[in-house]
């Protein structure tokens, strides 16, 4: 009697929390909100996409909720508040790479095995992004180059939503390193025409 119960309590609480794990893993769009503006003298700003993403193995921008060049446009109409004032250019964000890869760990896996199954995986994020201050006539003032790299090993033992979640906080990551690196540079670099706030 008491061994029937026990097993049905192990069933319950397995069950129960093989349900929250679940929950553990929602995955939600990265945003700006509350990001303050950096107020920079320009006309406009202008995004300019070097990088093509790729559908061949090793890249996987395609297949995340998420792609890098989307969340760099994101946080630039966050981030980069250009306002015309005496001396204004033009503010260029030139997107040189913004790639998500994924790595096989064990050669014998196919890269479709990477979201079809529990295959163990290495992901590298990579962003390349340049920001030109431009005068009227297109020439370069003045620029920032902000490269930032992150990798990380997935195990086989773990879903898919696990995978899809922890790729996501990943790209969370570099985005947070990216924006740190991005605003200490522009006050650095472009502190002659930033206007107060």
């Amino acid at each position: 009697m008491y061994i029937k119960q026990y097993i049905i309590t192990l069933f319950l609480l397995v069950f129960i929390s093989s349900c929250a794990t679940h929950d553990n893993y929602l995955i939600k769009s990265i945003n700006f909100e509350g990001y303050k503006p950096i107020k920079i003298d320009a006309t406009e700003l202008i995004i300019e996409q070097l990088y093509i993403s790729n559908i061949e193995y090793p890249y996987i921008d395609h297949l995340v909720k998420q792609d890098l060049v989307a969340i760099i446009n994101n946080w630039s109409a966050a981030r980069l508040s250009a306002i015309e004032n005496n001396n204004s250019g033009i503010l260029q964000l030139v997107i040189n790479i913004a790639s998500i890869k994924a790595f096989k760990i064990n050669k014998e896996i196919k890269i479709e095995d990477f979201f079809s199954s529990k295959a163990a995986m290495n992901i590298e994020m990579n962003l390349d992004i340049t920001i030109n201050l431009l005068d009227k006539s297109g020439n370069k003032i003045s620029y920032v180059d902000l490269k930032v790299f992150k990798s990380q090993e997935l195990g086989n033992n773990i879903s898919l939503l696990e995978k899809d979640y922890l790729i996501q906080e990943m790209s969370e990551s570099l985005i947070k390193d990216f924006d740190r690196l991005a605003v200490n540079k522009i006050k650095e670099i472009f502190y002659k025409n930033l206007l107060s706030n």
